[in-house]
């Protein structure tokens, strides 16, 4: 990183009539630092998986798919070949279908069916870049600054674009992320924090200097900034636990791209390394409360853990701090930073309106969740006790990350900013976050109330529209995937089948069944007897005539 070196390593398999066939690797201090991050995090989630899936019947199979996810991960961050990265971000997306549908049932299965679907649109953009990139002679982006040739930067621009919001889950292919929750626990942290999810933005980290050619971020930058509102209030009216993670998860990476939009690629990269290690956290603390509850994800029927579970408990709180960026938490040094840099930017009131609402509701939804699970009394009246489940090994592999999410934030910054940039900001300015902070909480027990009361209300509004991601679900199935289904069939009857070969084959089929249905009906009654008996008469005669 300091002496800014690169390696860029082609392993020749073989050459045959003058096409060669390559696959290329690129190491910098950028793939390396985060395929660490991607191995240590899935190092202690695997730990994790271990003894929470301990009584799973396909444990082994869920290790091995698990493994499948970290692979094809590493194939996404060391490629500058667009082929290679279509291996891994295909790879990603069918291993996610195959763990989102690991437990067999119908919601299951529908939730991974908008993921995958969702997703392939990702795959499909890709492809169209594959294409325009043929123009080039390479699939190797990191040559594309040579070519002066705008036109086809442009396309190529604007289809990586495209398929970093469907991976990344912004809007309009927000609905997605929230119905992967379907899947288990620990795929949820390893998704959630450094693999799917972040594959988008980081893609757009490695194509930034083909962005800087055209105006696209400021595009990006109103698309981020909705999705961050979006997500915000929807974690305030959502109750399951592991949903209002994914809303949180969905808010942190839409604040990733509003920094990527505005220029400062280090700054993002450095937020996106130290979400993986509190979210992932977060994902760890609250599957283990999930599971003591007896695999109940509603917060209105917690409460009170804090007393029966207090290491989980305490870690999960620490989490949530980290998320609004407490102070000296690992998040504060990345987030911190963000703030004052956003606010020393030249933005109109629209984005600052959309940005300071979006902090607010972080801190919201946060102080709600440990009220909801920690401070409230105990209310689940269904169960006279809970398990209480917390063995050696899930405190080893959470104590792991909770060693790294506390220290390093002060490490990575000193490592990763040695050339400082001058933030001029007044103090006032200096302590508006944790004067937000301050609001948040203040505001949540005013309105907590009031709130509740509002819920029965007006349910039927926010269900269909703040609680649903402001019907973004019931469009992406309605329209996108009943209209594509369709047309799919319709295609494959027409192209792929052939309507000389559907309709020829089918009618040939069809007459040769009427036949034998015809010889069947003759053959299997009492039409055979009488046939039998006049032929028998018919030679009678034929030999008393002779």
């Amino acid at each position: 990183m300091y002496f800014n070196k690169f390696y860029f390593i082609e392993y020749l398999f073989f050459f045959f009539n003058s096409c060669s066939f390559l696959y290329v690797i690129l190491i910098d201090w950028m793939s390396l630092m985060f395929i660490s991050f991607v191995f240590l995090i899935s190092s202690m989630i695997l730990l994790y998986s271990m003894e929470y899936m301990n009584f799973d019947f396909n444990k082994n199979r869920f290790l091995m798919l698990m493994v499948l996810f970290i692979m094809f991960m590493l194939f996404l961050v060391i490629s500058p070949n667009m082929i290679s990265i279509l291996l891994g971000w295909d790879g990603l997306g069918m291993i996610s279908f195959c763990l989102v549908i690991y437990y067999q049932n119908k919601k299951s299965y529908s939730s991974g069916f908008v993921t995958v679907f969702l997703n392939r649109l990702g795959d499909l953009f890709i492809i169209f870049s594959l294409i325009w990139m043929l123009n080039f002679g390479t699939w190797n982006f990191i040559f594309l600054d040579y070519y002066k040739n705008l036109d086809y930067l442009f396309y190529i621009s604007i289809m990586v674009m495209l398929a970093s919001l469907t991976k990344s889950a912004q809007i309009p292919f927000s609905s997605w992320l929230p119905l992967a929750m379907a899947a288990p626990t620990p795929v949820s942290s390893l998704v959630h924090s450094s693999t799917l999810v972040t594959a988008g933005i980081y893609l757009m980290i490695r194509f930034n200097e083909i962005f800087l050619e055209f105006y696209f971020f400021e595009y990006l930058l109103i698309i981020s900034c909705l999705t961050m509102f979006m997500s915000g209030l929807n974690a305030i009216f959502e109750f399951d636990l592991k949903k209002i993670i994914a809303f949180s998860t969905l808010s942190q990476m839409s604040f990733m791209f509003m920094i990527l939009c505005m220029g400062k690629i280090e700054m993002c990269f450095f937020y996106l390394l130290m979400h993986a290690l509190f979210k992932s956290m977060m994902f760890l603390s609250a599957g283990i409360l999930i599971l003591n509850m007896n695999n109940n994800q509603d917060i209105r029927k917690m409460g009170g853990l804090i007393n029966y579970l207090p290491f989980c408990s305490l870690i999960f709180m620490f989490t949530l701090m980290t998320l609004c960026g407490f102070p000296f938490f690992c998040s504060f040094y990345s987030k911190d930073l963000i703030f004052e840099f956003f606010l020393m930017s030249n933005l109109n009131f629209f984005f600052f309106f959309f940005f300071f609402f979006s902090f607010f509701f972080t801190f919201f939804y946060s102080i709600r969740v440990i009220y909801y699970l920690l401070l409230m009394n105990f209310s689940m009246l269904n169960y006279l006790m809970i398990i209480k489940f917390e063995s050696n090994i899930l405190i080893i592999s959470m104590l792991m990350i909770s060693f790294m999410m506390l220290f390093f934030g002060s490490f990575f910054m000193w490592l990763m900013f040695y050339k400082f940039d001058l933030i001029l900001l007044e103090i006032k300015f200096k302590l508006l976050s944790i004067l937000i902070l301050m609001l948040g909480i203040w505001f949540f027990f005013e309105l907590n109330n009031f709130l509740f009361s509002l819920n029965y209300l007006f349910s039927f509004f926010y269900i269909f529209f703040f609680g649903l991601m402001w019907n973004l679900l019931f469009i992406s199935i309605n329209f996108f995937l009943n209209n594509f289904l369709f047309f799919s069939f319709f295609g494959q009857k027409v192209v792929e089948i052939g309507w000389c070969e559907y309709n020829l084959n089918s009618g040939i089929f069809s007459f040769f069944k009427s036949v034998m249905i015809f010889n069947q009906k003759i053959f299997l009654n009492s039409y055979k007897v009488y046939t039998l008996l006049f032929f028998l008469w018919f030679l009678i005669i034929l030999m008393i005539n002779f």
